[in-house]
C-alpha cells in the first residue's frame, strides 16, 4: 500500500490499521495516519488482496476494476466538524464527516479508539481547535477557549 508523504513542518502522529465501513459492512481495510495537520486513510477493497492473487480472473469477473485500487480520504484537522463512535460488530468505528458529503467510518478496538481520540485532541489543541462533547459518544470540534 502507498505511503502518504508529509509537508515540511507536518510530523505523523498515528499510524494504525483499520477496517473501513461502507454501509453494513467492512468493505475495504486500510491505515489511518495522523498527523498534526490531517487525518487521510488510504483503503483497498477487501479483495484486493484475493484479486492480486487471481489478477488474471479477478479482471475478467470484476468489471468495476477502480472499485479494487487504492482509495484515498483526507482531512484536514481544521476541516473537522464532528467525530463521533458507533456500535460496529464487538467494537465500535470512529465516524467522521468529510467535506464531501460522505463519512469516513473506521473500526477500532477499544484501547486503539481510546489512544488515537487522546493524541487527535493534542493535534487539534496545537490547530486551537478542541473536541467539545454533545452526548455520550459525539464530540463537535470548535475553536479552543
Amino acid at each position: 500500500m502507498p505511503q502518504i508523504t508529509l509537508s515540511p513542518h507536518e510530523t505523523l502522529l498515528r499510524k494504525d490499521r483499520v477496517s473501513l465501513v461502507e454501509g453494513r459492512i467492512a468493505a475495504r481495510t486500510g491505515v489511518c495516519y495522523l498527523t498534526s495537520h490531517r487525518i487521510v486513510v488510504l483503503s483497498e477493497s477487501v479483495v484486493a488482496g484475493a484479486a492480486a492473487a487471481v489478477s488474471i480472473i479477478a479482471r475478467t469477473l470484476l468489471r468495476k476494476s477502480a472499485q479494487l485500487g487504492t482509495r484515498r480520504q483526507e482531512i484536514a484537522l481544521k476541516g473537522l466538524t464532528r467525530i463521533s463512535f458507533s456500535k460496529y460488530g464487538l467494537n465500535q468505528s470512529v465516524d467522521i464527516p468529510l467535506g464531501d458529503g460522505t463519512t469516513l467510518r473506521m473500526v477500532m478496538n477499544k484501547k486503539q479508539r481510546q489512544q488515537w481520540l487522546g493524541v487527535l485532541e493534542d493535534a487539534l489543541r496545537a490547530q486551537g481547535l478542541m473536541l467539545a462533547p454533545e452526548g455520550e459518544a459525539t464530540w463537535r470540534v470548535r475553536p479552543a477557549g
